[in-house]
């Protein structure tokens, strides 16, 4: 059971989920407490000052059919005025026009003294939205009153209205209540108390509700409705027939409205159960009494409400220790306080704080405390019992109680689910005969029981004793013995379960050691591996044999399929290499798409052949994934052999990664041997690595440039620059031979830079000079096409130069516009967005999607020479090309055909229309100061090749 201090405490967290959730049983129960407070802590009000002119069922009998005309109205307003009333309320709605309008309009503004209402309305399309909007007047009414007030209330939890808001509009609180423009107009905007409504709310108020597009603001929480604060009453038609009647409203405030049934729905408020519903003129006259008195209430924030909950709450966990059992009369007469504190804030600060929060939490605590008072006469001797037991029941372990004679005396529930047995079936048995039956260590559990009794002090085993319980399952458990009390005493025997916790140590181990993905001996379980290997084969005088197997483009898995099937090609290709080797052989994987293979006792390199042909022929077979998706893979193998080609574990996988690198480049799917001349072939790249950033920086670079000729018209339309490299005592190097060594080390990024930038200036050279400048192509690599900077690159070419973006196009290769298309396409739409256009290069020798293609805001493809070399020959290339360009037509592209080295072939191209060529038949790439006399006009020989063509055609 809870304590004294516990039991406030809940006490207090009873209070908290009463107020904070902000039930409406307790709402409920506050507002039935309101009303019973208020009227007895009521502070004195002024003498009424207001009467209601009620459209009751006389007055409908005798003027007739409701609604009037309004010319009726403003008879009654003309005579208001007349005997200086001091404001009219009006408790009406006059939204749409009506009969009789202008003589209402005329009335009000000689009155200078009306008040017309205004109420909520659905906005439209607010049945879906629930929003809501203004209802006003219609705007000839709206232009002759004195003010507008809304008559906007709020039900209350128990379905009753209580209040009001001071201020509410649509999208502001812009409007008065009507009470509030009465009373304003009444008394020429002076409050009783000098009290401001229009002052910022303070926090410990409750925060107004409101609904979208309606907003309120200063709650006004009204004194209950008792008979003796009704408002004076006349009748409509009373007033009209009897002129003599209205001077008995001299000076007083008027609202006018409808009391008659069917006209007026009415308002169920506190006093409704005791008769009728009251009608909302009579409430707001109310309202406008209690204003003018200051007699409206706010009602307190929820965090104030729980502050003074729990202030009652704490006041009595300080009280009552001090008074003993007594403290049960003083927790009866606190619960007084909180209805009278509320009382008294009504009274002095016009602060409605609802107390039943507090009244329920004080209840709970006296009632908790009365309870916990009563457990505590219980016997300390039954409570120690049961705290043993309980105790002993909620440790985790297995426990077995024995005596001197190793019998068992008591089991916990843990032994006896591992036992099978409950107490009354072990009890009296020997310790030694109970365990035979689960663990064949029964034995030495015995005897280190008898060791524990005979030297009194605890024993643990070190081994973990193996378990098979009664329903067969196994379990590793740990063994402590530990003698109780004194000698004779017996000893208590825990069995700790650590099964779980061996199998984590296990798996941990396993996954310190093994690749997750495949399940393989990863890198540091395959070093150790390979040390050991050598040092036997060292001691054997034998070979070991590492194999650096890397597939072939497995990057374009990932980019084209994802990878998830990426991951289960490499599942399936582990179990392929598994599959390959000896059992004795290890299998890791060394990161991504590289996996070694180890191995050991080797006597020639014959058998390393064998196993690398095995290998190359089971990755060459399909593979089928989730989705059917049908694959053909290819692999490069390294090999390097120990202690041939190093006795060193790290030198001898270096080797083997140098041997499957230079396979790679020589066009993969192979196996290679290390050789020597790798070590001098891995210096020259290095070398040739650091010439690059070298002649970068020395502008060692220069672009060449060649022809594209229209072959309909024979024009210059296009040229295409392509990179050289001066490097000092080699000459002139072709893009073949430093491309794949820029690619590898990065340097293709500045390289591409810097070709970009150049392009555009000598394109903007060349218009400078008054030379007829032709669209320039520039070569992006894929590593330029890896994110979004090529764009700025552009950009800034294009700012630097003041080159038209026309005037420029970028090529970038199939493989790369296919490799990531949703990445691709946002990068080529950034670009096409400059104004530059987009060719795609060495098209045919992808895997291209059309679906890809017809997104991309390509503008130029280029079929591959490779193609074009064989067209007149190859019935295949033809095949190719004329599809290529019946495709790209389709497809709204221009095509340029590479590679056009004879006439035979440009006849062919011009055949089948297509429309740029480009090639050695008119001039090999050519630096800038040659190819000035091509943009005057093109050679001669150019010329007559396209005529050829022509006249073939």
């Amino acid at each position: 059971m809870l304590g004294d201090r516990g039991a406030w405490l809940l006490a207090g967290l009873f209070a908290s989920l009463l107020v904070l959730p902000g039930w409406n049983g307790l709402k409920r129960l506050d507002l039935l407490l309101y009303d019973t407070i208020e009227p007895v802590f009521r502070a004195a009000a002024l003498a009424p000052a207001s009467t209601v002119v009620a459209i009751d069922e006389a007055s409908v009998d005798a003027l007739g059919r409701w609604p009037w005309n309004r010319s009726v109205h403003a008879e009654l307003i003309d005579g208001l005025t007349a005997v200086g009333v001091s404001a009219i309320g009006m408790s009406i709605l006059f939204p749409e026009p009506a009969p009789g309008d202008a003589q209402l309009a005329a009335a009000m503004k000689a009155s200078g003294r009306v008040i017309l209402a205004l109420a909520p309305r659905a906005a439209d399309g607010g049945a879906k939205t629930g929003a809501i909007a203004e209802l006003l007047p219609n705007p000839l009414l709206r232009a002759s009153a004195a003010g507008l007030g809304h008559v906007d209330v709020e039900l209350d939890a128990d379905g009753l209205v209580r209040r009001t808001f001071a201020r509410a509009g649509s999208p502001s609180p812009s409007w008065d209540s009507l009470a509030l423009a009465t009373l304003k107009r009444a008394t020429g905007n002076e409050l009783r108390n000098g009290a401001s409504l229009n002052a910022q709310q303070p926090a410990w108020l409750h925060r107004v509700a409101y609904q979208p597009g309606w907003v309120r603001a200063d709650e006004l929480l009204l004194p209950f409705p008792d008979a003796a604060s009704r408002p004076e009453q006349r009748s409509y038609f009373t007033l009209l027939s009897q002129p003599e009647r209205v001077h008995e409203l001299a000076g007083r405030a008027v609202f006018v409205g409808a009391t008659a049934g069917g006209i007026d729905a009415g308002l169920a408020t506190p006093s409704s159960p005791q008769g009728q519903l009251m009608a909302a003129v009579e409430f707001h006259a109310r309202a406008f009494e209690a204003l003018r008195s200051g007699l409206v209430y706010r009602s307190a924030d929820t965090g104030l409400v729980l502050g003074f909950s729990l202030f009652f709450v704490a006041l009595a966990a300080l009280i009552q220790p001090r008074f003993g059992l007594r403290g049960a009369l003083v927790l009866g007469g606190l619960c007084l306080l909180p209805p009278l504190a509320s009382g008294a804030a009504l009274h002095g600060l016009r602060l409605w704080i609802p107390p039943a929060g507090a009244l329920g939490a004080l209840l709970l605590g006296t009632l908790l405390w009365l309870l916990h008072f009563l457990e505590r006469t219980r016997g300390s001797l039954a409570r120690a019992r049961l705290d043993a037991d309980a105790t002993l029941r909620s440790i985790a372990d297995a426990v077995l109680t024995i005596d001197e004679d190793t019998r068992v005396v008591l089991l916990n529930p843990v032994a006896e689910t591992f036992t099978g047995l409950d107490l009354r079936a072990a009890k009296g048995r020997p310790v030694g005969e109970l365990l035979r039956d689960f663990t064949d260590q029964a034995p030495l559990v015995v005897d280190t029981v008898l060791g524990c009794l005979q030297h009194r002090q605890a024993i643990r085993r070190p081994e973990p004793i193996p378990w098979q319980g009664p329903q067969g399952r196994h379990y590793a458990l740990r063994l402590t013995v530990t003698p109780v009390g004194a000698a004779g005493d017996g000893a208590v025997l825990v069995l700790n379960d650590i099964t779980e916790t061996l199998a984590i140590t296990a798996r941990l181990q396993h996954e310190a050691t093994h690749d997750l993905l495949t399940g393989l001996p990863n890198r540091a379980l395959l070093m150790d591996r390979l040390r050991q290997a050598q040092a036997h084969a060292q001691r054997r005088g034998s070979l070991v044999a590492l194999l650096f197997v890397d597939l072939d483009r497995f990057k374009r898995i990932n980019d084209s399929l994802g990878h998830a099937v990426g991951d289960q090609v490499l599942q399936v290709v582990a179990q392929r290499l598994t599959a390959s080797v000896r059992s004795g052989d290890t299998v890791a994987r060394w990161g991504g798409d590289e996996f070694i293979i180890l191995m050991d006792n080797l006597h020639d390199r014959g058998d390393v052949v064998a196993v690398a042909d095995k290998l190359l022929e089971l990755l060459e077979r399909e593979v089928e994934t989730e989705g059917a998706t049908v694959l053909v893979l290819s692999c490069s193998i390294g090999i390097s052999v120990g202690p041939a080609d190093s006795a060193d574990a790290d030198a001898l996988l270096s080797m083997a990664d140098k041997a499957m690198y230079r396979g790679k480049l020589e066009g993969g799917s192979r196996y290679t041997f290390y050789s020597p001349e790798m070590n001098t072939w891995s210096r020259e790249r290095l070398g040739m690595e650091a010439a690059l950033r070298h002649g970068l920086s020395n502008g060692e670079f220069e672009l060449f440039y060649q022809p594209q000729i229209d072959i309909k018209s024979g024009r210059l339309v296009g040229l295409e620059s392509l990179l050289r490299w001066h490097r000092p005592g080699n000459g002139v190097v072709r893009p073949d031979v430093f491309i794949p060594a820029a690619e590898e080390s990065g340097i293709i990024r500045n390289l591409g830079e810097w070709a970009i930038h150049e392009a555009a200036r000598q394109v903007a050279r060349w218009s400078a000079e008054g030379l007829d400048a032709v669209p320039l192509a520039v070569n992006v690599s894929a590593r330029q096409c890896s994110d979004m900077g090529i764009v700025d690159t552009i950009r800034s070419a294009l700012g630097d130069s003041g080159l038209d973006p026309r005037m420029l196009k970028v090529e970038l290769t199939e493989s790369t516009a296919m490799g990531e298309g949703e990445r691709v396409a946002e990068l080529l739409r950034s670009i096409h967005g400059l104004g530059v256009g987009v060719a795609v290069d060495d098209f045919g020798t992808g895997y291209s999607s059309l679906s890809l293609l017809k997104r991309f805001p390509i503008s130029e493809l280029k079929i591959d020479k490779s193609f074009v070399g064989d067209i007149s020959d190859d019935s295949d290339d033809a095949a190719i090309v004329r599809g290529t360009i019946a495709l790209a037509h389709g497809l709204g592209m221009r095509v340029v055909a590479e590679g056009v080295e004879t006439e035979e072939q440009l006849r062919f191209l011009a055949r089948y229309r297509c429309n740029v060529a480009q090639g050695f038949l008119f001039a090999q790439p050519l630096p800038a100061g040659e190819i000035c006399p091509w943009l005057r006009m093109p050679p001669a020989h150019a010329m007559r090749a396209i005529r050829s063509a022509q006249g073939t055609h």
